[in-house]
């Protein structure tokens, strides 16, 4: 597998010490980093089985070279953004690890309207704030309305237990820019206010569906 922005190696290092990877290339666009992950991984006495790679993205690595790929600590956006720049390299992983820091719902839209299917997901609190993990696999997401997949479609259906959190934190986000554009007078501002409430009434209907209390 290739941990992308592998920063200290400790997802390596780890993956390696519980015969979950037989091999590992860990890449950063940063010296510093990979000056640390070195090290690291030679204290764990596994420079034979972890390879230290400085690139951009998964152009560290070769169509076919791995088969997983985790990108996890980066916006939505700029995860996005690897995954569209890696071309063919992507398009042969078998599956691919995503944590991202922001942005998750454009990112799962964008996952199933090029061709990946949101196998698995989880959310994690650690220091009050919640991580959001996504798996996904070649293949056609079947979920199709896109509120549900941006909030992820499979913790909606295994009723997650921090997803009722997450859902009204997003609620709470979009009445306070509902409330900002209220004071602006532009049209575009007005159809993009309108937007923003149907989407937030969506979540709403949502949150109702798994019992989640509306809390103003």
């Amino acid at each position: 597998m290739a941990d992308i922005g592998t920063d200290h190696a400790l997802l390596p290092v780890y993956l390696i010490r519980e015969g979950i990877a037989s091999r590992v290339i860990a890449g950063d666009l940063n010296e510093g980093p990979l000056e640390a992950a070195c090290n690291n991984i030679r204290e764990a006495g596994l420079a034979d089985r972890i390879g230290v790679r400085r690139g951009d993205g998964l152009d560290i690595t070769w169509p076919g070279e791995v088969d997983t790929a985790v990108i996890a600590g980066m916006g939505g956006g700029t995860i996005r953004d690897i995954l569209k720049l890696a071309g063919e390299t992507a398009a042969r992983l078998k599956r691919i690890v995503l944590q991202p820091m922001g942005d998750s719902g454009d990112l799962r839209e964008w996952l199933a309207a090029n061709g990946w299917r949101i196998e698995d997901e989880d959310l994690v609190r650690e220091d009050g704030h919640i991580y959001e993990i996504i798996l996904a696999v070649p293949g056609r997401e079947t979920e199709t309305d896109r509120t549900l997949v941006s909030i992820g479609p499979r913790l909606f259906e295994k009723k997650h237990p921090l997803l009722a959190e997450m859902i009204k934190a997003k609620i709470r986000k979009n009445r306070k820019i509902i409330a900002a554009m209220q004071l602006s007078r532009s049209p575009e501002t007005g159809i993009k206010q309108q937007r923003l409430m149907e989407r937030t009434r969506k979540l709403e209907r949502i949150a109702d569906a798994c019992q989640v209390p509306d809390d103003n």
